[in-house]
Formats: structure tokens, C-alpha cells, sequence
């Protein structure tokens, strides 16, 4: 069997060692041959390759990982054999760092526990039947892996929640697009009459539609024609339809709840400007503090809960100097300023807890910047951080499979793993198994 071998120069030892015995056992080797060059195609050059050879070891390693070189090329690999399922892929780890998620689904080898029996167990998948990537099995083992970490992480003090939109929208909070027409029909009811303009009958929604600006562009365009009516009406469209709690949320709530032998949740980093999850912890007696501006502090008893886009719950009078992150200058004024109080608390869980992100698209460039700062500092080049990620419709096509294995490779490259739930209604249980396995 012809066997090529990817690795980087720091690994040439394991790859030498593989090698060794391989050919001992009768195989062709192909490492030092075959080599992709700077600007060369690299999708080219894989198929070329797969089309050429039976079988590829990836060696997999701290120094791998810090390669973008390697990492391009392992994920063309895993894409690679999307159209030649044939072609066997076998990750070979040497260290303890984290197999990438999209390579992960593979069966592979650790030689860092044992190396004979590794070099073994490499023999035996190139004599065997191929072993096959199967991405509902990948997605089982992340499973298992996310809950056991996330639980650990919990038990220790050291587990940060990330939440989004996603959070609250089955408690009856408008999605971000609905929130957005109804402010624009008061906008436009509001313009109608103070500038004699006759656009009272326009529908916001065809306005939408036929402009299409984004969404920050939109908020830009509400803040300064509401003027001091934004915030008072943005909190009256936020809670319009009375929303009051869901699944998710009462799974958080379980997080939340005081351990009696372990440590408690650390901390709660919202997108969201609402309120619900401070209202069910306080219906079920959680001390916690909302923190939404510089300089506010908290007890060792208190769950923070930490508003960094600004905070608008239900009731109590809006304070003068309340600002939310809503519109296009409000997102610059975050991206820009590296040592704002939001971007140093999200860095700081980043970096020193084990943080789930829920109900979040990874869609904001300034989370997707933090995050990637994080990765970048993280000295182990571990995946310590997991997303929870609805499948694709259909996943089982070659194009829905392509693009599972473009999410979790866009999600390794920020540092995290997905955890890929079949639907929405998914989520909660899986919070509340987190909850139930804590000490």
C-alpha cells in the first residue's frame, strides 16, 4: 500500500519512526517526495495526491497546530475525501493536544500514551478494511467529550456561559430582524409627522426589502431619527409580545444553582439586552448582579451576569447614561477600543475558563477577534471552548457535509469545538445534562 505522511519539521522524528515501520511491514512511503510549495494550488495538488496514493497519516501535534501551513492542508485532506471516500486518513496525535474537530471524525491513533502499540494500531487500520470517517459518529464522540469537559469545567469554578439571541427567543423576545421592522414602522410614523413626510403608509417591511441595508446600518438610522425615544422604545418592542422565561433558560437556571460539593458557575456573558435570565434566577433565589458599564462590582456570592452590548430589563426608569451596541458606531467604538471594559472581561473568561457559547452565530467581528486573540495566546493550542451548532438540513449530502466540515473547521480555528444538536429543542437537555453530572 503506497502511504504518504504530512507532517512539519519538528515532528520529522515521528514521521521517520512511522515510516521505519511501515516499509518494514512492506509498504511504500511517500513523505519527503511529495511537498506542496507556496503558491502552489493546494485543492490541486490534495486531489493530485489522493488520486496517487492509498493511504494519508497526519501527524498531529503542538507544532502542527501552530502551522496555518499544516492546518490548510490537513482541512483540504478531510475535503479532499469528500470525493474519494476510498482514500484512508488516519490522524496520528504525538503529543496532548486537541485533534481538529473536522479530523477528528476519522478513527485515530495516539502515539503520546504509548508508542509501540500506537505504531500497531497504524499498521493494523492500513491491513483492515478503511476506517470510515463518519460524521454522525464524530458528532457523538464531541458530544460525550463537550459534556464531560463542560462538567469538569463546572465542578471546578471555571465554566463561563456565552449566550445570544438564540437564548431568549423561545421565552418570546422578537428575533433580531422583527425587533428592527418595528422600530422602523415608529420611525417612520415618527418621521411622518414631524417633517410632513408621507411615508405613514409605507410598510417597513417593503422598505427592507427593497433597500436592504444591514442591520447596524438600520439601528444607525433608528438612533438618530428616535433620538431620546430610542432606548424607551427599543425596551417597549424588546418585551412587546411579554416574554417570560423557556427551556434554555431554566437549563441555565439549573446551571446556575449553588453546588453543594462543588464550585459555582463563574459567569454569564450576554449579547442580549434583556433581562430573563436575571428573573428567573431571582423567581428561584440565585443571588447574581447584572454588570453592564465600567467600574460596577460584584460579591463572591453573586452570579455576574455580564451585559456587554448594554443592558434594558423590564422595568425601573432608564438611566441617563445607558448606551447599547445597536447600531454601526456603537460596533466600531467596541472594535477599536482593545482595553474597553466588554472586550477585557470576554478576553479574560477567554483565556482562563472553559467557556459554552449559546444561541450565538460567531456572525460579530469583534467576538470572532477576540476569540481569535485567545486562541493565539493559548500556548497549548487546545480547543477549550465548545458552540452549540444546529445540523444543516439534510447533512447527509456531499454539499451539507462540505459545509459541517467548513463550520467546525471555521470553529477550531477560533479555538472552539461544536456541538452539533439535531434540533434547537436539543440545547436545554444538554444543558441540564451538564447540570445533573455536576458533583
Amino acid at each position: 500500500m503506497k502511504v504518504f505522511i504530512s507532517y512539519t519539521q519538528q515532528d520529522k522524528k515521528h514521521a521517520d519512526l512511522i515510516a521505519d515501520k511501515l516499509r518494514g511491514a512492506g509498504h511504500g512511503v511517500w513523505y519527503d517526495g511529495w511537498k506542496i510549495k507556496a503558491g502552489d494550488n493546494l485543492l490541486e495538488k490534495i486531489n493530485q495526491g489522493v488520486k496517487e496514493v492509498d493511504a494519508f497519516i497526519i501527524i498531529i501535534s503542538k507544532d502542527s497546530l501552530s502551522s496555518k501551513w499544516s492546518m490548510h492542508e490537513y482541512s483540504a485532506l478531510a475535503f479532499g475525501e469528500l470525493s474519494s471516500p476510498s482514500t484512508r486518513i488516519i490522524p496520528v496525535l504525538v503529543d496532548k493536544s486537541t485533534v481538529p474537530q473536522y479530523l477528528a471524525r476519522y478513527q485515530y491513533v495516539d502515539l503520546s500514551e504509548n508508542l509501540d502499540r500506537g505504531l500497531n494500531e497504524i499498521l493494523g487500520f492500513l491491513s483492515d478494511e478503511p476506517p470510515a470517517a463518519k460524521i454522525g459518529a464524530g458528532r457523538e464522540r464531541t458530544y460525550t467529550q463537550a459534556l464531560a469537559s463542560l462538567t469538569r469545567a463546572l465542578n471546578a469554578g471555571r465554566l463561563s456561559l456565552f449566550c445570544g439571541a438564540g437564548t431568549s427567543i423561545g421565552a418570546g423576545i422578537l428575533s433580531w430582524d422583527n425587533l428592527l421592522l418595528m422600530l422602523l414602522e415608529s420611525m417612520m410614523i415618527r418621521m411622518s409627522r414631524e417633517h410632513s413626510l408621507s411615508v405613514e403608509e409605507v410598510d417597513p417591511m417593503e422598505f427592507q426589502r427593497s433597500y436592504s441595508p444591514s442591520a447596524l446600518v438600520v439601528g444607525k438610522y433608528l438612533k438618530t431619527n428616535l433620538g431620546n425615544d430610542f432606548l424607551p422604545q427599543l425596551r417597549d418592542a424588546l418585551y412587546s409580545k411579554n416574554p417570560k422565561s423557556c427551556a434554555i433558560i431554566e437549563a441555565i437556571v439549573d446551571l446556575a444553582r449553588p453546588q453543594r460539593d462543588g464550585k459555582p458557575l463563574d459567569s454569564i456573558v450576554t449579547f442580549n439586552f434583556d433581562g430573563l435570565i436575571e428573573e428567573a434566577l431571582s423567581a428561584n433565589n440565585i443571588r447574581h448582579i447584572a454588570i453592564y458599564e465600567e467600574g460596577m462590582r460584584y460579591s463572591c456570592s453573586e452570579l455576574p451576569i455580564y451585559h456587554v452590548h448594554g443592558y434594558l430589563p423590564r422595568k425601573g426608569r432608564i438611566k441617563k447614561n445607558t448606551d447599547v451596541v445597536f447600531s454601526e458606531d456603537a460596533y466600531h467604538n467596541q472594535f477599536i477600543d482593545p482595553f474597553s471594559w466588554s472586550n477585557l472581561i470576554q478576553l479574560n473568561k477567554l483565556s482562563q475558563n472553559t467557556c459554552l457559547f449559546i444561541g450565538l452565530s460567531l456572525n460579530d467581528p469583534n467576538l470572532r477577534r477576540l476569540l481569535d486573540v485567545a486562541y493565539r495566546k493559548n500556548p497549548s493550542r487546545e480547543l477549550n471552548h465548545y458552540v452549540i451548532k444546529k445540523v444543516p438540513s439534510h447533512s447527509e449530502g456531499t454539499i451539507n457535509s462540505l459545509a459541517l466540515l467548513l463550520e467546525e473547521q471555521d470553529a477550531n480555528e477560533l479555538g472552539l469545538n461544536v456541538v452539533w444538536v439535531r434540533e434547537y429543542s436539543h440545547i436545554a437537555p444538554f444543558l441540564t445534562e451538564i447540570a445533573g453530572a455536576k458533583a
